[in-house]
């Protein structure tokens, strides 16, 4: 395809993305400002979450229908993903809009958002009511655990931070499997792929390539966790649980 007419796939895409940036910050002010006080008053955490990632499956539903992009999966894992309950479920993260992607196929589902996500203008009223703030170790430890043993699946990214698919090196945080252990939850392995990349870290959000983007969602095995002991989570099985994450993620 010759340089003009990939400008001019490109183009309305980028203005598409834009309206989508702007959509999800509008929305983000919208939730927070108007629908989640009310809710707040009578503590509906589980309301919040559910109006959350029924935004989120309309952010979905409204790039498959327009071409943006599109998401796959077989229907085993799409039926694996709709019967986890209480899990803690790991992801791999190549592009910004991940955790959108996952909560909305995941019931009753909640995520780890990292302290500043908490202090972001557009959404930071819905990252502190319906998410799980990573800014006190021992306390987010304490309301994942009371979250997951009333069955609500935690999303957490333990690279924590966008990574490229042909990364060299894969650092991870020992947070997920801190979480699990301390909760006694099993944990679920789930790999994400974007074809073309986009969204990636450091790449600009107009360079959404000339055809529609692909999300592929792979479930890809649970690591069982024993039942938590009293006292603090012991640094050698954090290491070791986290390190058998990784030949599920990155295969």
């Amino acid at each position: 395809m010759d340089a003009p007419r990939r400008l001019w796939i490109r183009l309305p895409r980028s203005v598409l993305a834009l309206f989508f940036f702007l959509a999800f910050g509008v929305g983000g002010l919208v939730l927070g400002c108007i629908l989640f006080p009310p809710l707040m008053l009578f503590g509906a955490k589980r309301a919040m979450r559910a109006l959350v990632r029924g935004c989120y499956k309309l952010f979905v539903g409204v790039g498959r229908m327009t071409g943006l992009f599109r998401v796959v999966m077989s229907t085993e894992d799409r039926e694996r993903l709709t019967s986890m309950r209480g899990c803690v479920v790991v992801a791999s993260h190549p592009s910004l809009i991940d955790v959108v992607i996952l909560l909305a196929y995941l019931p009753n589902a909640t995520a780890v958002a990292k302290a500043a996500a908490g202090r972001n203008f557009f959404y930071s009223r819905v990252v502190n009511a319906a998410f799980l703030v990573n800014d006190n170790l021992q306390r987010m430890l304490d309301e994942a655990q009371a979250l997951l043993s009333s069955g609500v699946n935690l999303v957490i990214f333990p690279e924590g931070t966008r990574t490229p698919a042909d990364a060299p090196q894969r650092k991870l945080y020992r947070g997920a499997a801190q979480i699990a252990l301390h909760a006694g939850a099993p944990i679920q392995c789930v790999t994400i792929a974007c074809e073309p990349p986009v969204l990636a870290k450091g790449q600009p959000w107009w360079d959404v390539a000339d055809r529609v983007i692909t999300f592929t969602l792979r479930v890809c095995g649970e690591i069982p966790v024993a039942a938590p002991e009293p006292g603090t989570v012991p640094h050698a099985a954090a290491v070791a649980l986290t390190e058998r994450m990784r030949p599920l993620l990155f295969h």
